[in-house]
């Protein structure tokens, strides 16, 4: 997938769904999810500590890393397509202040970064860019929410890996 010039949505409202593993699309999200796995060995996930900017640097592009802090999620570092795929720059921004701003987007990303703290379990999703988030700059999305924590009950950070496209509409 790659992020090319929006085309009009005719979605009306924008779509953010849980896939299998197997059904990534994406070379970028299969090649995260293997590294998470190894990393991890026979931990529930990894560290914050274990990832290695070196050994990801060509999805760098697509990665967010998010700091878990109560109850409110912090997005520390934010790659480049995602700035470009939002049309604002995240870095260092809490997620509550965003959906103050974009609630839509607060609404559909919040119970999912709440899921992965629960849970400590890694999510697929793919979306669909609909007009109720209006800055939008792709129509598609596939996404990779994978957990990070000092221990195995103990989520702090979520490393989530993102690719965006853009389709003409047909």
């Amino acid at each position: 997938m790659s992020l090319q010039a929006a085309a009009p949505t005719t979605l009306k409202k924008s779509t953010l769904n849980p896939i299998a593993f197997t059904d990534i699309e994406t070379p970028t999200l299969r090649n995260a999810l293997e590294y998470w796995q190894a990393l991890r060995g026979p931990r529930r996930f990894p560290s914050r500590a274990d990832i290695r900017p070196r050994d990801i640097a060509g999805m760098l592009r697509n990665i967010s890393l998010i700091k878990v802090e109560n109850d409110d999620f912090i997005f520390r570092v934010v790659g480049d397509d995602i700035v470009l795929a939002f049309g604002l720059n995240l870095q260092n921004r809490r997620l509550s202040d965003l959906a103050r701003q974009e609630p839509v987007f607060g609404e559909m990303i919040a119970p999912l970064l709440r899921k992965i703290v629960a849970t400590g379990e890694p999510l697929a999703l793919q979306g669909k860019s609909g007009r109720d988030i209006a800055y939008l700059n792709f129509t598609a999305s596939e996404n990779l929410l994978l957990p990070l924590g000092p221990d195995d009950d103990t989520v702090d950070h979520i490393l989530s890996v993102s690719c965006y496209q853009s389709r003409l509409p047909i």
